[in-house]
């Protein structure tokens, strides 16, 4: 598929989140592949505050949702 991400994107794409949640790549993804994204918005109340004003607004949030790059994502993640 054209919209896969390489492993290189992704390892990526962690860094850049992990940056911006206060914790390191492989700690994330496997945070996420644990299914417990919960344990990422207690790490950093900033970061957790920054993602419920970016959730509560509906615009925002559907733009980033249909994005190649989250749908992407949520496919790998899910194993699907």
């Amino acid at each position: 598929m054209a919209n896969e991400f390489s492993q290189a994107q992704l390892n990526m794409l962690l860094k850049m989140a992990g940056k911006k949640l206060g914790t390191d790549p492989e700690t994330l993804r496997k945070t996420l592949e644990n299914g417990n994204a919960d344990a990422l918005l207690q790490q950093s109340k900033n970061s957790n505050e920054q993602l419920r004003q970016a959730l509560s607004n509906p615009e925002l949030a559907s733009k980033l949702m249909e994005s190649p790059q989250a749908k992407e994502l949520l496919k790998k993640l899910t194993g699907g």
